[in-house]
């Protein structure tokens, strides 16, 4: 695909539509590059002009027009169109622009066609609403491992023993705005606790790990959660949370200097799970 090509793929569902210039030609498009935004200021008593008190991005409207390119199969594809493109069901929009690809989650507000009969060039012209306004990465995993070299079957002699590592790890958020985490906190642990220290932010659980439990927790809006997670199933950790020092926190952009602490155990590590978001593609 030439750099300035774009290509919109749909998924809703396990189905995907893809407007690729093969049988689907986008016509016009806009939406992508940036939402609306709220400022809420003040004016200020004793000087001149306002103060910010608020920033406050909305929700993003994404407008496609595309026409069905081949002349034969209108009347089918008119059909999986509206059913696709249903005001029931959301989906995933994919967009590839100048050599970068980035999601959003969709429902659809508007979607029209055009055509008369089957003898018409089939045009459609569809409107999205973005409730989450930003566009995202694929997810990106970082581990922060405390067994670090040593040897591997076969080795050779002499040999070097396995080593605890550094508990913390910088990870750096590229995205234009805060990202939640998914985190998964590997026992054996006590008292598990983790840090970023670019927001002095921290996540304490008051609860003893052994080696085969995995604290899950996940940052997200509407997602909070606190599990301890083994071969067998989960358990609801909320109870154990130490409300006193901990913020569910969200990844910076730029760098964040990740640290945990596993109490007197040694823990098998930390893995972070996060998706860097951005304002538009």
């Amino acid at each position: 695909m030439a750099l300035r090509n774009i290509l919109f793929q749909f998924e809703r569902d396990g189905d995907t539509i893809v407007m690729d210039g093969s049988l689907f030609g986008v016509t016009e498009y806009s939406g992508i590059e940036s939402s609306d935004y709220e400022l809420t200021t003040e004016t200020n008593t004793n000087a001149d002009g306002e103060r910010m008190k608020r920033r406050h991005v909305l929700s993003r409207q994404i407008m496609v027009n595309f026409d069905y390119l081949p002349w034969d199969g209108i009347s089918e594809m008119r059909q999986r169109l509206i059913g696709f493109f249903s005001p029931y069901q959301g989906g995933t929009l994919t967009v590839t622009y100048m050599d970068v690809t980035r999601e959003i989650e969709y429902e659809v507000s508007s979607f029209k066609m055009n055509n008369m009969n089957v003898h018409d060039e089939l045009s459609c012209l569809l409107y999205l609403k973005c409730l989450d306004p930003s566009f995202k990465s694929a997810q990106v995993s970082v581990p922060i491992m405390t067994l670090i070299g040593g040897w591997k079957w076969k080795f050779s002699l002499p040999f070097k023993m396995r080593q605890y590592g550094p508990l913390k790890k910088n990870i750096y958020n590229e995205g234009h705005m805060e990202t939640p985490v998914e985190i998964y906190f590997r026992g054996p642990a006590s008292a598990p606790q983790i840090t970023n220290h670019a927001t002095g932010e921290s996540i304490k659980v008051n609860r003893e790990l052994t080696s085969d439990e995995t604290l899950y927790i996940n940052t997200g809006f509407q997602q909070k959660a606190v599990e301890v997670i083994t071969e067998t199933g989960g358990e609801d950790a909320w109870d154990y949370l130490d409300k006193n020092v901990s913020d569910f926190f969200w990844l910076q952009p730029g760098d964040n200097m990740i640290e945990y602490s596993a109490g007197s155990l040694q823990s098998k590590g930390v893995e972070v799970y996060y998706r860097e978001r951005y304002l538009g593609v």
